[in-house]
């Protein structure tokens, strides 16, 4: 009955009637969206409803213009990263084509403040050896040496190059550009601990591939920052050595291979892996570490090693000035070498003279060096091979504090030692230099007899 119908509730249902047909419509053939204004009746919350799946009409994909694709993600390598220092450092640096020519590098064996050293092998048969690259602006003023066929060297190169013996590290061959000393020598010692990888950054430089198989060693650079100047002009050849015959390099020519184009070395790819193994250490500190204490007949025939080549470099007039467990490696028969004479110096004889400035490691410094006083090197070097021959036997170091090293007892050994072993150890760790033991009272002690 049209009297029980209001007009305005039939212009409502019409109303909807046509917004609904016209919904229909506009998902049908997709019609532009009416405004607001045609619809008496709020749908904005139907419009925004997804409506079931089964009732949905997939839109074909509207085209669109995407950004371009940012370029790949150059490698870089944080400081924070386990990249060695070698690697860091040799990246982008033209290693000398001569040294190229007869030897490929390797793995990492050691770094520290005056250079690192990485090993190598021979082209010519296959040797593996050890190369130390010393900073040229890190050689301290003191720290030359004049050679009659190298002119001005550092004077750890100059110590090697004219001093044999069966306790020190062996000279091989040395080259030099405008950055760095290469200072090839032999390898020596057995790993003392697990291998460990580490992230190398693979060098620029045009390197050969070096061998997958390589024996064990590790060598360390003086922690102590020094004084440095460019080197002096050449005078004549150093006389405070004892006079040795000089040593040719012609020995180093043997082996040699034909020497290589510099253009095409320079033009190979390197092939050096990006992933290689920084060497465990071959150090006596490792064998220390790994057998916790030496037996009492271990420990003589180590140090007896040491004091003879000590002994020897002390006759030539030289003082190593960084005795310490580090500065020496070991194989399983324990055989000792004497590495790292970059803190060595050449003493006037027969009359000594003072220093003030310390060169060394504070842990094995004599207790005039830590008051400041000048000191001679040859008791402070006694006092080294005191806190070595203790830390042999013990497997720990015998002063906790510099205080005590300097005013105090050295620690009670845990261990009980031989009667002939203390004395030792007392005549060689006496505060007072002039009372302390020279080099020929400890050779010819009975404990080392």
């Amino acid at each position: 009955m049209p009297t029980l119908v209001s007009p305005g509730r039939v212009f409502d249902r019409q109303a909807m009637l046509k917004n609904f047909k016209l919904s229909k419509m506009q998902q049908k053939h997709q019609l532009p969206e009416a405004s607001d204004a045609a619809f008496p009746f709020p749908v904005q919350q139907e419009q925004q409803r997804a409506p079931p799946t089964s009732q949905r009409h997939p839109l074909p994909p509207t085209p669109c213009e995407l950004p371009p694709s940012p370029p790949n993600t150059p490698a870089i390598y944080k400081p924070n990263e386990n990249v060695t220092v070698s690697s860091k450092l040799l990246d982008n640096h033209q290693l000398h084509s001569e040294f190229l020519a007869r030897y490929s590098l390797g793995e990492e064996l050691g770094s520290g403040g005056f250079g690192f050293v990485v090993s190598a092998t021979q082209y010519s048969n296959n040797r593996e050896v050890a190369v130390k690259f010393i900073f040229k602006d890190k050689v301290p003023e003191n720290g030359w040496a004049c050679d009659a066929q190298l002119g001005v060297i550092p004077m750890e190169i100059y110590v090697l190059k004219n001093v044999r013996h069966a306790n020190i590290i062996e000279f091989i061959d040395t080259f030099q550009d405008d950055k760095y000393f290469y200072l090839v020598m032999e390898l020596h010692g057995t790993q003392w601990e697990p291998a460990k990888t580490q992230l190398i950054h693979t060098a620029a430089t045009s390197l050969p591939s070096p061998p997958a198989d390589y024996p064990g060693s590790s060598y360390f650079t003086p922690a102590v920052q020094q004084k440095c100047q460019t080197p002096p002009t050449c005078p004549t050849q150093p006389t405070f050595l004892i006079q040795t015959p000089s040593i040719s390099t012609s020995h180093m020519e043997e082996h040699t291979v034909p020497q290589q184009d510099p253009s095409l070395l320079s033009s190979k790819k390197s092939k050096r892996p990006s992933l290689l193994v920084r060497r465990s250490s071959c150090d006596l500190f490792e064998c220390i570490e790994q057998h916790s204490k030496l037996s009492e007949e271990q420990a003589r025939i180590i140090f007896r090693q040491i004091v003879e080549c000590v002994h020897f470099l002390d006759a030539k007039g030289i003082c190593h000035r960084d005795i310490k467990d580090e500065n020496i490696v070991i194989d399983s028969n324990y055989k000792v070498k004497l590495i790292d004479f970059g803190s060595a110096v050449a003493i006037p004889r027969p009359q000594s003279c003072y220093f003030n400035r310390f060169y060394g490691t504070v842990t094995f410094a004599s207790p005039e060096i830590l008051l400041g006083e000048p000191y001679r090197a040859e008791p402070a070097e006694i006092w080294s091979l005191g806190i070595l021959l203790y830390t042999i036997l013990y497997g720990e170091v015998p002063f906790p504090n510099q205080l005590q090293t300097i005013s105090g007892p050295f620690a009670h050994p845990s261990v009980q030692s031989s009667p002939e072993c203390m004395h030792l150890l007392t005549r060689m760790l006496a505060k007072n230099p002039d009372q302390r033991a020279t080099i020929e009272e400890v050779i010819r002690h009975p404990w080392l007899g």
